[in-house]
């Protein structure tokens, strides 16, 4: 018999061949994964750019602007109160001489000043109420304070407008100024009605050189009003042979109120003193104790003895200044 072949019956395992759909999965995987990486690219792409956009105006709406740019004492001033005076105060210095730079520090030492006039006020049991604002604010309109739709109602929208500012910014301005004028009376009522005032005799001269000529003339014997009314350059009193009108000693230039010091009227001429640009020989012709000064001088003198007090409060108050070059940027985009 021949011999029969032994077999398992068990299929043989094969070996596998990659097919072409398992190349098209690979493919197709790629592809996706390549989409999903520019996808995701742009989306970051995008939120990069609203974050910007969204830091960008937070920047200018809020972190900026509240930025505290001045503190005199307790009071505090952000970067958008200093914006909304800009555009008023350089348009009150226009035609002065004072260039944008100038006018922007000087503002800065308005807002100082405003500060400390309101802290003396208060020291002095001077108040200011939101009422007493309103009705400052109608007063500058020339109008009676009323509600929506009134008269001051439109004229105040107008003015924030032309003014460019904020209402509250505004009232806030109103509220130092009405400090100023309340300090400012208490002032004049403990000036009075009479106060000291003295009379001169001068001559103005350009040069020292002229002064001392006139001098001359007049220690030589020549009468000092003739002296006066052919050389001096102030032509008001030079007319009046050299009288000027009766000052307070307080508003008479430094160095003249420190040449007569002590001295009583006479016939001792003083001089050569220089004054700014001039040079002066005087001689005090008069004092009254009890003369009665101009409502003008009186108002001077008023403003005056604040300015002093305000420099005299200066070295007791805690002051801090930040305002950088980019404040003052931002300050004037929207000032604009």
């Amino acid at each position: 018999m021949a011999r029969r072949e032994r077999t398992t019956a068990l299929p043989r395992q094969r070996p596998r061949q990659p097919t072409a759909r398992a190349g098209s999965v690979f493919l197709l995987t790629s592809e996706e994964t390549l989409r999903l990486v520019i996808l995701g690219g742009a989306s970051l792409l995008l939120v990069i750019v609203l974050a910007l956009f969204a830091w960008n105006w937070y920047d200018n709406t809020y972190r900026v602007p509240e930025k505290t740019i001045l503190q005199v004492g307790d009071e505090r001033f952000k970067l958008k109160y200093y914006a909304d005076r800009l555009f008023p105060y350089v348009q009150s210095v226009i035609g002065t001489g004072i260039n944008l730079g100038i006018a922007e520090q000087q503002l800065l030492t308005e807002l100082e000043n405003e500060a400390i006039v309101a802290i003396i006020a208060r020291e002095r049991g001077i108040t200011v109420t939101p009422d007493e604002v309103t009705t400052e604010i109608a007063s500058q309109l020339g109008v009676p304070a009323g509600g929506a739709g009134s008269s001051f109602d439109t004229l105040y929208r107008q003015r924030l407008q032309t003014v460019k500012m904020s209402d509250a910014n505004y009232r806030r301005w109103v509220e130092a100024q009405l400090y100023r004028k309340k300090l400012k009376d208490a002032y004049l009522a403990e000036i009075g009605d009479t106060t000291e005032m003295v009379t001169l005799r001068s001559i103005l001269t350009d040069t020292e050189e002229e002064a001392k000529a006139a001098l001359a003339r007049i220690q030589a014997g020549e009468d000092m009003g003739t002296v006066a009314q052919t050389t001096s350059k102030d032509l008001n009193s030079r007319q009046k042979d050299g009288i000027m009108d009766p000052e307070p000693p307080e508003l008479l230039p430094e160095a003249i109120r420190t040449a007569i010091e002590g001295k009583e009227a006479g016939s001792e001429v003083l001089g050569p003193v220089q004054v700014a640009s001039n040079w002066w020989v005087f001689r005090i012709e008069k004092r009254d104790p009890q003369a009665t000064p101009s409502e003008t001088q009186k108002s001077q003198l008023a403003d005056l003895r604040i300015d002093e007090e305000i420099k005299a409060r200066r070295s007791t108050l805690t002051i801090r200044r930040d305002l950088t070059s980019d404040d003052i940027r931002w300050a004037e985009d929207n000032a604009e």
